[in-house]
């Protein structure tokens, strides 16, 4: 095993990664909890601490001798009590459900119990950075499966070299620092996956007593198969989306006529998943952990048992999920307008991509193409053809949230496929194959990597630099893109009547003043994200306001400049002598189609692009003044509705 580099480098990673997770002061570099932290840390110290999987007041306690600011976006749910009563139709038996008699002292968490539950024994034992020692067990595990599947496939310094930028050269390591399931569950889907796969590939074993071979026979053998289904079973409970990861298992076994293999794997998975929510609905009454009377709470509002005037039903938003949205699947909008845009944001999009995101992935999919038949397995087709599916899932289903939302790095809600792409990589590829991947995708990842509490803390930075910016933004996601966690660039009212919201996705866009004028920075390109109201009175009653056009009124400074105008359809140049004034028309796009909820009505998003070619500093050309800001052109918008 020494002689092996690969071996030598996966063991170091993981030593290193482990000394990060053990040393690490979590609560002062997190600064405060990401998406759902909130609430898999309260349940994770629940298990580890009192041993039972309910809130209670104590648990808000232990939560602020850490963060202050209280358990932010956690997911609560009333629990309930369930009896059987027996009944003279079939199935001889129904379940009544009452109110939990205990609910005014005690809730349950809203969230798969799974993760904070295999996290508990590290978390009894080094408290919060017990999180961080699990990720970086499963970080390492994950390299030592991507790097010995690789070998079956070339080198080991190359198959080394490319698991490195396969996890490293993504936005993999930013999740490794999120109290959320993010990592876990990619490490299921990557080791269910590899456990099945491997003997695929793996050559045959000279039989020997090593410790070594032990292992490598039992990756021949069929128990890791079912290891892998039950891996992948936890996977679904944890997040049901990861359902088809299953799907090369049994194809594969139905292609070669193994119909007991198929039907076995069939009913181990079923089994680990059917156990798991049963053992959910002992705990809370309820099969589905998120669906029956389920909130989020802030501290804007309070949170359950803070003070004695502070309950679940008067603190919390409701967020029951346990119905279909069909008014927002199925409408003409999301069809034919929303998912075309989408397969491109998925691919290329700024805040989502592939691209930038997961561009090791992406490069596999190249060389698979790309290789001879005789470079590649049969089992890879059905591994290829299961990411595709799960993609497009993602884009049916949750059109306006494919990303996760809660204003996540990359893709979250795809982060666990993208482990399958290790499995569709051709034999024989080389090092200059390695080398692709991590410059590329440390060209878009490295910046996020270096620092991933400062990546997570302000995910809306790193889309205004570099490459980034050349890549679309997606409008389907108006409301979860990071520029939503800053409440002074996100959703801000402009002119108009109704007025006009606008999101500004960068740094090039100051405080708006009053009036609703904003200067933009000199020398510089602001894009602008422009929703239109949601209703707008008409002859035959409400309906959805849509821009026609825009009425642009210009004001430069100290210097002339040239403001540039771009709305999709009209590209407009400005010229502004010093201290001048002008105003401008310009035609809107027809508009994207935005319609979120069900029970929403719907309303259009429009992209802007404003430039000025020149700046000043009033610190420095205007006697008296102490404004620092590198001002261009003073904006103001009014929208002309159709």
């Amino acid at each position: 095993m020494w002689q092996e580099p690969g071996v030598v480098g996966v063991l170091l990673v993981g030593a290193f990664l482990t000394t990060l997770a053990l040393t690490v002061d979590f609560p002062r570099k997190a600064v405060g909890f990401q998406g759902d932290e909130a609430t898999y840390y309260v349940l994770g110290h629940s298990l580890a601490e009192d041993f039972d999987f309910e809130y209670r007041r104590a648990d808000l306690v232990r939560v602020w001798r850490e963060f202050p600011s209280g358990p932010q976006g956690i997911f609560l749910k009333e629990g309930k009590d369930v009896e059987l009563a027996l009944t003279s139709e079939f199935p001889f038996a129904q379940r009544i459900k009452h109110d939990d008699p205990d609910r005014g002292e005690r809730l349950y968490i809203s969230k798969a119990f799974i993760y904070p539950l295999v996290a508990a024994p590290f978390i009894f034992f080094l408290g919060t950075n017990g999180f961080l020692v699990l990720h970086a067990i499963l970080f390492t595990l994950c390299l030592g499966a991507g790097y010995a599947f690789l070998r079956t496939r070339t080198s080991s310094i190359t198959a080394f070299a490319f698991a490195m930028a396969f996890l490293f050269a993504s936005v993999v390591p930013v999740y490794f620092v999120w109290l959320t399931p993010e990592l876990f569950n990619f490490a299921l889907l990557l080791l269910g996956i590899f456990l099945w796969c491997y003997k695929e590939v793996a050559s045959p074993l000279v039989p020997s007593r090593h410790l070594k071979d032990e292992w490598g026979r039992f990756l021949r053998a069929d128990a890791s198969t079912w290891l892998g289904v039950a891996l992948l079973g936890v996977a679904t409970f944890s997040k049901p989306t990861n359902v088809f990861a299953l799907m090369p298992l049994v194809a594969l076994s139905l292609l070669r006529r193994q119909w007991k293999r198929a039907c076995l794997t069939t009913v181990v998975f079923t089994v680990v998943v059917g156990g798991l929510f049963a053992m959910n609905a002992v705990i809370t009454g309820e099969f589905n952990y998120q669906g029956g009377y389920r909130a989020t709470f802030y501290a804007d509002n309070g949170f359950p048992f803070l003070t004695e005037d502070r309950t679940f039903r008067n603190s919390g938003l409701r967020r029951a999920t346990d119905t279909v949205p069909t008014d927002v699947l199925f409408n003409r909008g999301a069809l034919l307008t929303v998912f075309p845009h989408n397969v491109v944001y998925f691919v290329f999009g700024r805040h989502t991509g592939l691209v930038p995101y997961f561009f090791p992935g992406v490069l596999i999919v190249l060389l698979f193409l790309w290789a001879g038949r005789q470079r590649r397995e049969g089992f890879q087709w059905l591994v290829a053809g299961t990411i595709l599916l799960g993609a497009l899932t993602l884009l049916l289903y949750m059109p306006f949230t494919y990303s996760g939302g809660g204003a996540p790095v990359g893709n979250r809600y795809f982060l666990p496929y993208y482990g399958l792409f290790l499995f569709v990589a051709p034999a024989l590829f080389s090092a200059r194959s390695a080398l692709t991947a991590m410059t590329v995708g440390g060209l878009f990842c490295g910046q996020l990597v270096i620092d991933p509490f400062y990546t997570s803390f302000y995910p809306w930075a790193h889309p205004q630099r570099a490459l980034f910016r050349w890549l679309p933004v997606e409008l389907s996601l108006i409301n979860d893109l990071p520029v939503n966690v800053q409440p002074s660039r996100a959703k801000v009212k402009l002119s108009g009547n109704p007025p006009l919201v606008a999101y500004f996705l960068d740094d090039q866009v100051y405080k708006l003043e009053p009036n609703a004028w904003f200067w933009i920075r000199g020398e510089g390109t602001a894009e602008i994200l422009l929703r239109a109201p949601v209703w707008i009175p008409s002859p035959d009653g409400p309906r959805p306001a849509r821009l026609g056009a825009l009425l642009i009124n210009l004001m430069s400074g100290e210097l002339p400049t040239t403001v540039r105008i771009d709305t999709g359809v009209e590209r407009l140049e400005v010229a502004l002598t010093e201290n001048a004034f002008k105003e401008v028309r310009v035609q809107m796009p027809r508009g994207f189609p935005y319609k979120p909820m069900p029970g929403e009505p719907l309303n259009y998003i429009y992209r802007l692009k404003l430039s000025s070619s020149a700046g000043f500093f009033p610190l420095f050309t205007m006697p008296g003044s102490r404004d620092p800001r590198f001002l261009g052109a003073r904006v103001r918008l009014t929208p002309l509705y159709r």
